[in-house]
């Protein structure tokens, strides 16, 4: 699986592959109280949005790459942008799926020697699989 922001790479196969995914969807539902009704009724008020958050091990070449890269990393992620998570169908494929306007929530590293870790969460409207156009 791959994701990215933009056209920046947050995660890709092999070593980049993300850990920990879960991703969350999010409508707006409203109860209604009926007067003398047997039970509530709800409404789907849409509004609907997606929460993605995985995480990432990077290896470095040593603790001082590691170091640089994790103080480096926040400045170079754009904050929004077109949300693009590719995976792979049965037969060998891949298959996009699209938030057309997410965010960056937060991020969050951490390194030990030359690896760095990183959490990602990104929020934004209904996933699709429907390119968006820009």
């Amino acid at each position: 699986m791959k994701i990215k922001i933009g056209d920046f790479w947050l995660s890709k196969e092999g070593e980049l592959a993300p850990d920990s995914l879960h991703v969350n969807g999010e409508r707006v539902i409203q109860p209604a109280d009926i007067l003398r009704a047997a039970s509530k009724k709800f409404f789907n008020r849409k509004n609907a949005s997606t929460v993605i958050a995985f995480s990432v091990t990077r290896e470095h070449s040593s603790v001082r790459a590691a170091e640089a890269f994790l103080i480096k990393h926040e400045a170079e992620i754009p904050d929004s942008g077109i949300i693009e998570v590719i995976s792979y169908d049965g037969s060998g494929g891949e298959e996009s799926a699209y938030i057309p306007t997410g965010f960056l929530k937060t991020t969050e590293a951490s390194y030990i020697g030359c690896s760095t870790f990183h959490s990602y969460t990104i929020i934004g409207g209904r996933i699709t699989i429907t390119k968006p156009t820009s």
